[in-house]
C-alpha cells in the first residue's frame, strides 16, 4: 500500500504541475481513503498494546537468569 500511495503523489504531483487540478481529485480521493485506513490500524495497534501489560525482560549475566516484570508479577527464570 506505500508503494501505491507513493505513485498516487506520484500522479498527484504531475497533474498539479500541468495545471489539471480536476484530474487530481480521483487520486486525492483514493489517497486519502488508504491514509485513512493505515491511520485505523495504526490506532487499533496501539489501542492493543495499551490492553496488554508492560513487560521488561533482563538478563542477568551473573547468576544466568532472566528477570521478568509484568505489571506487579516479577518472576525469575533461570537459564542452564
Amino acid at each position: 500500500m506505500l508503494d501505491e500511495n507513493h505513485h498516487l503523489i506520484q500522479c498527484i504531483m504531475d497533474y498539479q504541475s500541468k495545471g489539471k487540478t480536476a484530474e487530481c481529485t480521483q487520486y486525492q480521493q483514493i489517497l486519502h481513503r488508504n491514509l485513512v485506513y493505515l491511520a485505523t490500524i495504526a490506532d487499533s495497534n496501539q489501542n492493543m498494546q495499551s490492553l496488554l501489560p508492560a513487560v521488561s525482560i533482563c538478563m542477568n549475566s551473573r547468576s544466568r537468569s532472566w528477570n521478568v516484570d509484568q505489571g506487579n508479577l516479577n518472576k525469575s527464570v533461570t537459564v542452564s
